[in-house]
């Protein structure tokens, strides 16, 4: 994602997040910035940012996924 959008140099590593509570199961929680952030809204608001966004998120998601099954292959 870093060649696709601005990443904060110091983000939070960790935190109790329950939507990240089953280990079992693949998940993400994406925090893409804040409203009452000026620069984060205006990125937020403009079609392009979301647009290269959303394909990078799904790029990583994607190669998660075909680096497991490339890995379960394997074995």
């Amino acid at each position: 994602m870093k060649s696709a959008i601005r990443l904060h140099q110091n983000p939070m590593k960790s935190a109790s997040f329950r939507v990240l509570k089953a280990p079992d199961v693949p998940s993400v929680l994406i925090e893409l910035g804040f409203v009452s952030n000026k620069v984060d809204l205006k990125s937020l608001t403009s079609p392009e940012w979301r647009g290269r966004t959303t394909d990078a998120i799904v790029d990583a998601v994607e190669t998660y996924f075909n680096t497991r099954a490339a890995v379960t292959s394997q074995n």
